[in-house]
């Protein structure tokens, strides 16, 4: 989920409240709130709290809500995500520590599991954190630590490594990322589902509905008359931008706006984006896929 704020960069409560509303009827199976989507860097303690206790009251139980906790520091690391649990959260995202030893990483890891003890997914996203975490790795992570029973996969290429994981690791839920560009080939290669800021989860609900539903043509011709817009989405720098505003379209939020440093939506690119969303037509196709065909 991103973080809604007003045009002068205030929280917008309301707006969260309805974002929360709009992706569960949309299909979202489950929230994610101060992930790198949420702009998690550019929130206070009390704001990140807030943004927590608001999704949890918004969702009403009727999904879990997972809170991105990592932190550079264990102990931080540790509270942050004790906070999160007392806050009413299901689980935690967590992502590695900023240190690029498997020794280290695993007990930062371990010290969160006994701490906590509440389900751990891995955050895998070298791009985002500079750390890598080898198969081998994670393989040891799933098999020692009870609660980490899930890894958010987005280390390219994916399709490799979501074999290898599957291969080693039947029980591990393998969840994609990317902004949905390799959901297809992930689900073929064994993945569970994808956790992804794409601002069409009705999109990834049915890709993901017909894939294991065993209609592979169908699944295949959603997800490639996606791509276009997933492709354009997944831009470093304004992504977050370019989904709120798909996200404003679609009355989800209220206002695109992303805190300082940022980028803002340019006339240009919003142009550049109604052609994509013309070309598409993502309305028309989730209207046109008949019940029983895709749960929407």
């Amino acid at each position: 989920m991103p973080t809604p704020f007003d045009g002068a960069g205030k929280l917008d409560l309301e707006s969260l409240h309805t974002l929360t509303h709009f992706l569960i009827d949309k299909g979202a199976n489950g929230l994610v709130v101060l992930g790198v989507m949420g702009e998690a860097p550019k929130l206070g303690e009390a704001e990140q709290e807030t943004i927590i206790r608001e999704t949890v009251q918004a969702a009403r139980g009727r999904v879990p809500v997972f809170v991105g906790s990592g932190a550079g520091g264990t102990d931080l690391a540790i509270q942050k995500s004790a906070r999160a649990m007392e806050l009413g959260a299901s689980g935690l995202l967590v992502a590695p520590p900023p240190v690029q030893n498997d020794t280290v990483i695993f007990d930062y890891y371990r010290r969160i599991n006994d701490a906590v003890g509440a389900l751990i997914i891995l955050h895998d996203y070298p791009v985002s954190t500079g750390i890598l975490l080898s198969v081998p790795l994670v393989t040891r992570l799933h098999n020692e630590l009870e609660q980490v029973r899930v890894i958010k996969l987005e280390d390219t290429p994916s399709g490799p490594k979501t074999s290898a994981l599957r291969q080693l690791n039947p029980h591990l839920s393998i969840l994609g990322g990317l902004g949905g560009l390799y959901m297809l080939e992930e689900l073929g290669r064994g993945a569970n589902g994808i956790m992804t800021g794409f601002s069409y989860p009705d999109i990834l609900q049915a890709v993901y509905t017909t894939y294991t539903s065993g209609n592979l043509e169908l699944a295949q011709k959603i997800f490639y008359q996606s791509c276009a817009l997933m492709r354009y989405e997944f831009q470093p720098g304004i992504g977050i931008a370019l989904r709120k505003e798909v996200y404003r379209r679609r009355g989800a939020i209220r206002n695109a706006y992303v805190r300082h440093p940022g980028a803002q939506v340019d006339e240009t690119m919003r142009k550049e984006l109604e052609q994509i969303l013309e070309f598409s037509k993502l309305e028309d196709l989730i209207a046109s896929i008949k019940p029983g065909e895709a749960s929407l």
